[in-house]
């Protein structure tokens, strides 16, 4: 229940934000509040947050937040040093909701008024973390130690892209 806390605070945070971002001033951002929020899977690795949309309207049918069922991001991006990011996951949602269903250069634009900068970086370290947190294996370079996690053994069929090793297969030691 604590995560649904933090989400809506979160939201709420998000939706104040976007008020005074000038850009979005003709949009209806107050009505992004009375989106259901939700959690994706915690084993997801690859998605972050994701906007669902009602059943049966098309993307390009999509005019506003009462087109979207729900609002759904990962759990680990609720913890500490996350939340920052989360912010902006929402942010990004929240733009699709506001009828932005693609990723063109006009979502980039609006994506790319967040204020937060550091926090629009963070995508490929969560991406990272959430990777090497479902690790079961690390595929390791003896050479240059440059390690890729994955969830099967490599068997000695790979090699390192830098120095042309062979991987060597390290369990890891999840908690």
């Amino acid at each position: 229940m604590e995560e649904q806390y933090i989400l809506a605070n979160l939201a709420e945070n998000v939706v104040v934000t976007m008020t005074h971002i000038p850009e979005l001033n003709h949009l209806p951002v107050e009505k992004l509040i009375a989106i259901p929020l939700g959690r994706l899977r915690r084993d997801a690795t690859r998605l972050h947050a994701v906007c669902r949309y009602q059943r049966g309207i098309r993307k390009s049918e999509i005019k506003g937040p009462e087109d979207v069922r729900c609002v759904d991001v990962h759990p680990a991006a609720l913890t500490g040093d996350w939340q920052r990011y989360a912010a902006f996951l929402l942010y990004h949602e929240f733009l699709h909701a506001l009828g932005f269903t693609g990723h063109d250069r006009t979502f980039r634009n609006l994506e790319a008024l967040w204020p937060d900068e550091e926090a629009r970086a963070m995508g490929d370290a969560f991406g990272k973390h959430l990777r090497r947190r479902a690790a079961k294996w690390l595929w390791t370079c003896p050479q240059c130690n440059l390690e890729h996690p994955r969830s099967r053994r490599g068997k000695g069929r790979y090699r390192c892209r830098k120095c042309r090793i062979t991987l060597v297969d390290i369990p890891v030691k999840n908690e």
